[in-house]
């Protein structure tokens, strides 16, 4: 799984060597302690050949291009917006989670699974744990929902219930008015052969079935491929998120921007914002500040991939946390989760490859 370069380098300004060098330990400096860096600071702590002078020149260079900042009145400089995306684009080597982190994890997704179920809720805790942020885990879906099996149960003579499993095993039930009263056996034996017919098909395939069908097998065919469009709507997606009390007191981040993620991760307005930009494939995608994210979400950083079986099933598991965060271990770990999630999806739904 690699690092999305292009989603981190909106800009095409180039900055020297030194340049980079002294851009990297300012991000480093500041993401561990939250204070302003000042170049006497870099000089005296770090033996990279530079005098105090010099590497104050190349924050003033820096920050005309708009990758630092000062604050106050201090001679100090923080990274920007740009400067953490120039920062995760370019001077950022793809680190591994540490083992003792991966054994870990690999322990408690093994106490699950088998247990569907419980994966988003264990993902979003453990990621939430480890990255010291928010976490945000989306439960596995399929894109287009594709029937497995349905059964028909009698309620009253012209009312039915129909239960509907897809591949992915999501089940719904739903009511159905039949065109005429019908017994329990006929409606087994209807179940059976519509079972054996749609098996594999999506809410668009099925329609394809109601010409030439007898008013009782429409009205059950109608039924399926409503409850298979409600499945397929993005306001099904069913999210999980942890690590709120993470972000609270962190410099920077105020009671309003705690207030706002949560408003955006409980109200699915922060998945109305991300999976627009989120493409599938083997990556981790990074999203910085102002130009890339909601209004409410300016002073953060969003780290994201999907997990899954190629295109067939998938989810989201991300972490977002103030822009000054540990965008190594948080990428690492994002990454090594991804992985680790998409091989317990393939185990238990093979077909679906």
């Amino acid at each position: 799984m690699s690092l999305d370069r292009r989603k981190t380098t909106h800009t095409q300004i180039e900055i020297t060597e030194r340049q980079q060098q002294v851009l990297r330990l300012i991000v480093r400096e500041h993401v561990s302690n939250g204070r302003p860096v000042g170049s006497k600071f870099l000089a005296e702590r770090y033996s990279i050949g530079y005098s105090a002078a010099t590497i104050r020149n190349e924050m003033a260079e820096l920050e005309a291009a708009g990758f630092v900042d000062h604050l106050h009145t201090s001679g100090g400089r923080v990274p920007t917006d740009a400067g953490y995306r120039y920062f995760v684009g370019h001077l950022m080597d793809d680190i591994d989670l540490p083992a003792g982190d991966q054994i870990m994890i690999r322990h408690q997704f093994r106490q699950a699974e088998t247990k569907l179920d419980d994966w988003p809720e264990l993902a979003a805790s453990v990621l939430a744990e480890i990255a010291g942020n928010v976490s945000v885990v989306t439960s596995p879906r399929a894109d287009t929902a594709r029937i497995r099996h349905l059964e028909l149960i009698s309620l009253q003579p012209q009312l039915a219930l129909l239960i509907l499993v897809t591949r992915e095993s999501t089940v719904r039930q739903s009511m159905v008015h039949l065109p005429a009263a019908v017994e329990q056996v006929d409606l087994r034996v209807l179940a059976g052969q519509l079972s054996a017919d749609l098996a594999g098909r999506s809410a668009q395939e099925v329609r394809t079935q109601v010409v030439g069908s007898t008013p009782l097998a429409a009205a059950v065919v109608e039924q399926i491929i409503e409850t298979l469009r409600q499945i397929d709507s993005p306001d099904q997606i069913s999210i999980r998120s942890k690590g709120l009390q993470n972000i609270v007191g962190q410099p920077g981040i105020e009671d309003d921007d705690v207030h706002a993620v949560l408003q955006l991760v409980q109200g699915g307005a922060f998945l109305n914002a991300i999976l627009p930009q989120v493409e599938s494939g083997d990556r981790v995608q990074v999203f910085i500040g102002r130009d890339e994210l909601p209004d409410q979400l300016q002073r953060f950083g969003v780290i994201v991939a999907t997990y899954g079986v190629d295109d067939n099933v998938k989810g989201l598991i991300g972490v977002l946390g103030p822009t000054r965060m540990s965008y190594w271990r948080t990428i690492s770990t994002v990454r090594y989760m991804s992985r680790l999630i998409s091989d317990l999806v393939a185990d238990l739904y093979p077909a679906a490859g």
